[in-house]
């Protein structure tokens, strides 16, 4: 199988917008030159050219000589060569040691851009800490390194762990920090210019971060991060002067290697003279009784150092707004958030390097003259209809089944408002130099289509704001302005489907076991258990050697159970692996008898939950395995489900199998969620089925709506044909739990028979 990936460029822009205002200057008139003297020069004019050539070299040989002194390493004599263990020595320092004297001691080293470095305590280092590894770790223009107390594991050999000695996890972790941040000093001064320290809660954009610390003089004392005076019951409490204040740890702290160099001498007497429990405001105060530097006081530093101080479970969950803004982001406690963040992040930079490359190209020479015109249709049904959006809110439309008006889906909105931002990102890129800026107010109206061999075209009717800010023609205008925006499809790729499923499984250590196990609950039902027997006897029989099953049964008693017995014999006779878990005489409960059979098979086997009313092809459970991907991909099949027999009509009646699909027969039943295919490991990952619901229903959704909120597994649905529930009458216990006897009658209605069979039976009698 491959799969085809497509990308979006926004590739042209026409707005109608004002024109900066051309400046010329005029040259002032030109000076009479001098009288010409009658003296003649002592020397004749060659002499004197040769003279100043001569002068000329020495001092360029003379400078070029002291800046090479200058700037390559010292080359010493064999006498003057320090050895290896001395190295070591000067790299590892004591407690104690003049660590300002030592860093100048290596002239001519070139120092990497920033390190980062992370504070995390054990109960979070394989969760928290290694996600941040795993995710934005790993685009820092530098190096990361995680920081832990002394003694502490972890199952991931990958994570460069430094254990600071006779340091615990206590909490508020002041000793902690104060220890990284002297071990930084003392191992790595001679190696950064500049130290971010870091939270395990904590999303770093190292792109940003890096360009961000490039525009500052790495050489001065800095400390840079978003400063606080303490929340509002602390105010006034943190014994701060009147123009201190201290970087809050949790967006970041970002040091120069000069104010690192200089308070570390001073460290340990700052941990004996704490006058707070906060560590951040600690090392704010001493970094400004030491360095004499304070954090940032900078309005746009709550931007790029951003901190969500309202809902923390929840931080940037569902809203990300802040993320195009930010270098940080803080706090992300959630592991899956954090990826859905990093997701997210990538996503962006995706987008920009798209956006320029599509810049380039378009000032080739080759390059063809952007239009507005991409496709001409030779025929009616080629031209594509624009759908017409009103105030961002209800979209008009004309070619589909929820038509003509409907409230504008959340993926239309989000991707306007994606195109909107990156449009006046554009407008704005020289806002500084201009002394005006471009600011959204709000979509008027608009018209979207998709061409589906070129991209979407956007026709936007917008109001802005227009802003000049430089004195003295400070102004805010409200103007109106139409914008034409294509988005292009990029190139196709094709993957391989073994390359796709390697590159979904990147993080995975498990090795995918190529056999389908089939688990099924089964309690009595016999003649219909018979059934499903025999076709899959005859499926397995035409598998071939790359569809291995086997069927695990969950049995309870029941007055047929031997006959249930008997065709479980008759299945291993044919060499089809059976295994049987007793349940004896208790309630039936579908989610505790799939949760017992999972128990029973190792956590890389690749699971099917099904029922014994289930009729499938050969083709249907090799798509079951193809969809699903370990620690990566789950799968839950919309399967066709038939309606009454007595609903059908004579040619119905006379097809000789299952597996027709005509409007009158059946229907795919996008409503249920019993038939799933998923790795073990990943049913316990997002914490299976819930064991408390007895009896019919309610169970599988419950395991969906888990999947979904699980954020790290993809999940796949999609109607799958080769699957078929045979339809049997369906009774619903009166003394159900509501919902679920609420879900059973709608099951039973719905499967009664189809609308056009309805309709007629009630045109008799109209």
């Amino acid at each position: 199988m491959n799969v085809f990936i497509t990308q979006t460029i926004i590739t042209v822009i026409l707005v109608n917008v004002s024109s900066p205002r051309l400046l010329h200057w005029s040259p002032p008139p030109p000076s009479k030159p001098p009288k010409r003297s009658n003296c003649r020069m002592p020397i004749s004019r060659s002499t004197f050219t040769i003279i100043l050539g001569i002068l000329f070299g020495l001092s360029a040989t003379h400078y070029l000589t002291t800046l090479k002194s200058l700037t390559d390493p010292v080359i010493c004599g064999p006498e003057q060569q320090v050895s290896r263990s001395e190295e070591l020595d000067i790299i590892s320092l004591r407690a104690d040691a003049d660590v300002f004297t030592r860093s100048q001691s290596l002239p001519g080293h070139r120092r990497g851009l920033i390190l980062v470095a992370i504070m995390t305590a054990a109960k979070y280092v394989d969760t928290r800490a290694y996600n941040v590894w795993k995710t934005w770790a790993q685009h820092i223009p530098g190096r990361v390194m995680i920081f832990v107390a002394e003694g502490t594991e972890s199952i991931h050999e990958d994570m460069p762990l430094i254990r600071l000695k006779g340091v615990d996890d206590t909490y508020p972790p002041q000793k902690k920090s104060f220890a990284m941040v002297k071990w930084l000093a003392e191992n790595m001064a001679d190696e950064y210019d500049w130290f971010l320290r870091a939270d395990d809660d904590l999303y770093i954009r190292g792109e940003e971060l890096a360009a961000f610390l490039r525009s500052v003089d790495s050489s001065q004392a800095h400390i840079i991060g978003q400063a606080g005076l303490g929340n509002s019951a602390e105010y006034g409490l943190l014994a701060l002067g009147s123009t201190d204040n201290y970087c809050m740890g949790g967006p970041g702290i970002v040091m120069s290697r000069e104010t690192l160099l200089k308070v570390s001498p001073h460290l340990e007497t700052c941990l004996q003279h704490m006058l707070t429990s906060h560590e951040d405001v600690e090392l704010g105060r001493c970094i400004r009784k030491h360095v004499n530097v304070a954090c940032t006081w900078n309005y746009e530093m709550q931007k790029l150092f951003h901190n969500n101080q309202s809902a923390i479970k929840e931080s940037y969950a569902k809203n990300m707004k802040e993320l195009k803004d930010a270098i940080t982001l803080h706090p992300i406690k959630d592991p899956a958030v954090m990826r859905k963040v990093h997701l997210r992040n990538r996503e962006i930079k995706l987008r920009e390097a798209r956006a320029q490359r599509s810049l380039l190209s378009s000032e080739l020479s080759t390059a063809k003259a952007q239009t507005l015109v991409r496709m001409t249709p030779n025929r009616t049904i080629d031209l594509t209809p624009w759908d017409y959006i009103n105030n961002n809110k209800i979209l008009f439309c004309a070619d589909r089944v929820n038509c003509p008006r409907h409230t504008v889906d959340l993926s239309i909105r989000t991707e306007i408002a994606d195109t909107i931002t990156q449009l006046f990102d554009e407008f704005n890129t020289n806002a500084r130099q201009r002394g005006r800026v471009l600011q959204f107010q709000s979509l008027q109206y608009g018209y979207m289509r998709v061409e589906p061999t070129k991209g979407v075209d956007y026709v936007l009717d917008m109001l802005l704001w227009f802003k000049k800010f430089r004195p003295p023609n400070r102004t805010t205008i409200s103007v109106r302005r139409h914008a034409y925006v294509q988005q292009t499809f990029g190139k196709l790729r094709s993957l391989a489907e073994g390359v796709f499923r390697s590159n979904m499984r990147a993080n995975s250590t498990l090795i995918e076991d190529p056999t389908l196990h089939m688990i099924m609950p089964l309690r009595g039902r016999a003649a219909i258990f018979g059934r499903f027997a025999q076709h899959l006897k005859s499926i397995c029989a035409r598998g071939g050697d790359d569809l291995a099953v086997s069927l695990t049964i969950v049995l309870y008693s029941s007055e047929d159970e031997m006959e249930n017995r008997e065709t479980i014999e008759m299945l291993r006779s044919s060499h089809i692996p059976v295994s049987v878990i007793e349940m004896g005489d208790v309630a039936f409960s579908r989610g505790i008898a799939l949760m017992r059979g999972a128990e029973t098979l190792p956590a890389n086997a690749l699971l099917f939950f099904t029922d014994v009313d289930m009729l499938f092809t050969c083709d249907a459970l090799k798509r079951i395995k193809s969809n699903t991907i370990l620690n990566a991909q789950i799968y839950f099949p919309i399967v066709f489900s038939e309606f009454s027999h007595e609903s059908w009509s004579e040619n119905d009646k006379l097809l000789a199998d299952a597996f027709h699909y005509g409007r009158g027969r059946g229907y795919f039943r996008h409503f249920g969620y019993g038939l799933a295919a998923m790795y073990k490991a990943d049913l316990m990952d997002i914490g299976g089925f819930d064991t408390k619901i007895e009896g019919w229903g309610k169970e599988d959704v419950d395991l969906f709506e888990k999947a979904i909120k699980n954020g790290r597994l993809r999940v796949i649905r999609s109607p799958e044909p080769g699957l078929v529930h045979i339809y049997h009458p369906i009774h619903c216990d009166e003394n159900m739990p509501t919902a679920q006897k609420d879900m059973c009658h709608g099951s039973k209605a719905a499967s009664l028979a189809s609308i056009d069979t309805l309709v007629e039976q009630i045109a008799q009698y109209a």
